[in-house]
């Protein structure tokens, strides 16, 4: 109870970050991704627990606050945590480097779903040329330059709700 409480905390401070200043600073029309950075980081730590749940919630807060459908953000971040529970079963010990393949397979999902939802849902004529060079590799590369300070974050925060406490 205390995990789920804490996580949806963590994760509502993360979309009203997201929403209020991060998709303020853009690089041509791509902007970071504060909640897939956190969720990232969350399935990456050891002693978190791995759950779908994280990836519905913060998909369902996105959601919300989105034009699109509420459920491209649920797919998109569910596929995030496939992929992540995947590389935790997988990898001995979690890496940056898996970290960083995981912002690039999230980013992937997540705008290449709403890029196909609005290519083919609603006809908006957006050419996957255009798409990529203007809003993906901007994203990914606001992705990456906040990855590491939300990734010390959210470890700082695991460790901290995850100590193990003295025995006598």
């Amino acid at each position: 109870m205390k995990s789920a409480l804490s996580g949806v905390v963590v994760l509502a401070l993360a979309v009203a970050l997201q929403s209020a200043i991060i998709r303020q600073i853009t690089l041509l029309q791509g902007s970071a991704d504060l909640v897939l950075l956190t969720l990232a980081a969350w399935y990456m730590h050891e002693e978190a627990p791995g759950s779908w749940v994280w990836a519905v919630i913060a998909g369902l807060m996105v959601g919300t606050l989105s034009a699109l459908p509420w459920w491209l953000y649920v797919v998109g971040y569910g596929g995030l945590a496939a992929v992540a529970l995947f590389l935790r079963r997988r990898l001995w010990q979690t890496s940056y480097f898996a970290y960083f393949f995981l912002i690039l397979v999230g980013c992937a999902l997540t705008l290449g779903l709403s890029w196909a939802y609005l290519r083919f849902v609603t006809g908006a004529g957006i050419p996957l040329a255009l798409a990529l060079n203007r809003v993906f590799f901007p994203s990914l590369l606001l992705d990456v330059l906040f990855a590491l300070p939300v990734y010390s974050l959210m470890d700082e925060w695991a460790a901290w709700f995850f100590a193990e406490e003295p025995t006598l």
